[in-house]
């Protein structure tokens, strides 16, 4: 009899600790799509602000289990792989080093694949310079539901921003 109750009592700590695990997960969503908004509410009308406000949208509808961005993010096939191997082979050079980086730059940026070059560097500057803003919020906000003492403020200023 004890090992029954020594089992169920293992099965319920188990089902407490999954609970727990999903209500932090749902949490650490809700955290993101509101970050991801407000950042996008501060952009303006900048174009990596419209594209951000409609993926945290779809995140706080829960429509979708991962970020648009991420499909651009994995892998092509093979074959795809293949072909792209050669194309650097033939072309060895600057600028096929160069358009590889400004593909992996309009992955980053959201919104960045129907921009242009120029706009697409204005937009990354200003992306930037709002993920930055972002950050000293949320450290802000950690360090004053933490209670664990100096503010983000004298942080940011002893590690200075390296220039754009």
């Amino acid at each position: 009899m004890d090992r029954y109750v020594v089992a169920m009592e293992e099965e319920g700590d188990e089902a407490v600790r999954q609970q727990q695990q999903q209500l932090v997960r749902e949490r650490g969503r809700r955290i993101k799509a509101a970050a991801e908004l407000g950042l996008a509410r501060s952009s303006g009308a900048r174009q990596w602000g419209r594209a951000l406000g409609r993926r945290a949208l779809v995140l706080r509808k829960d429509l979708a289990t991962t970020a648009p961005s991420s499909a651009l993010l994995e892998s092509s096939g093979p074959q795809e792989e293949a072909k792209q191997g050669k194309a650097l082979e033939e072309e060895a050079g600057e600028e096929v080093v160069v358009e590889e980086k400004v593909a992996v730059l309009r992955q980053l940026v959201p919104g960045g694949e129907e921009m242009a070059m120029e706009r697409l560097l204005d937009e990354t500057a200003d992306y930037i310079a709002a993920l930055r803003a972002q950050v000293d919020v949320m450290r802000a906000l950690a360090c004053l539901l933490s209670s664990l003492g100096s503010p983000p403020e004298k942080e940011a200023s002893a590690t200075p921003a390296k220039p754009l």
